[in-house]
């Protein structure tokens, strides 16, 4: 009696098949994902724009710094350091007699440094540095020109600069916000005239095309109070601060605007 044989290739055959078929409706079902999320992209970029705006205004600055550099060398320690105090009591003296105080005179930096000099001897390095800040005020400065010239001091280095206060600079930046938003949507309006479209509403602000715009910080005008000159009466100017204005400084501000639109 002969047994029935099995045959296990349709089995594999039908198997091979079905994986087949699998895999053509896995690539058909990616295909349709992969082009309706291209047709779902293409319709939500398609229904916005992007609007720039910026503004510039000159600042004069408000505050006046003063950096006060006095340095003295010995080939002994202890001498630069003594001569280095003495010269700074001296200027130091001369600063109260125009009105400056302890508050308003700080220490910048104080180094003793030593190096080698051509005959292999040490040579010592004392220095002290003061820093004024106070506002502007062409008075004051053509007086503190004058005092120091008095004193004498010898090895004395001034350096002067200006900048903008922390208030000043933030109600400055407020104002020119408001205007590169006025300017991006005055651009705006000009595109959708161009291209017959309509604006719907503001999706996003960005500022500087970083951080999102937020609502701008509490801003509490800080008044400097400049020291009173002793007998600012009898001050004759004797530099060009009497008859020149300090350098303007630019701030700007750029806003990107980005509207939802409908045709």
């Amino acid at each position: 009696m002969e047994h029935p044989k099995i045959c296990i290739l349709p089995t594999k055959f039908t198997m091979t098949i079905l994986n087949s078929s699998t895999m053509l409706k896995m690539t058909i079902l990616l295909s349709l994902t992969f082009l309706f999320s291209n047709v779902y992209s293409q319709k939500k970029y398609d229904n916005e724009i992007i609007a720039e705006g910026g503004s510039k205004i000159k600042v004069r600055p408000d505050l006046a710094i003063f950096t006060l550099t006095v340095e003295k060398r010995d080939t002994v320690e202890k001498n630069a350091i003594k001569m280095l105090n003495l010269e700074i009591d001296e200027l130091v003296k001369s600063l109260y007699k125009i009105g400056f105080t302890n508050k308003t005179i700080k220490i910048s930096d104080y180094d003793i440094s030593s190096s080698q000099n051509d005959e292999d001897k040490k040579r010592y390095t004392a220095s002290n540095v003061l820093k004024l800040e106070f506002g502007l005020d062409t008075k004051l400065i053509d007086a503190l020109y004058k005092e120091i010239q008095e004193a004498g001091l010898k090895d004395l280095d001034i350096s002067f600069d200006t900048k903008v206060s922390d208030s000043l600079e933030k109600i400055t930046r407020l104002k020119l916000v408001q205007e590169a938003i006025a300017d991006a949507k005055a651009n705006a309006i000009n595109i959708t005239k161009a291209l017959d479209i309509k604006l719907i509403r503001v999706k996003q602000v960005l500022k500087y095309k970083d951080g999102i715009l937020g609502p701008p910080p509490a801003i509490n005008q800080i008044k400097f109070t400049p020291p009173k000159i002793v007998g600012d009466t009898q001050i004759s100017y004797t530099t060009s601060f009497d008859k020149f204005e300090v350098e303007d400084v630019e701030l700007e501000e750029k806003i990107t605007i980005v509207y939802e639109i409908s045709r």
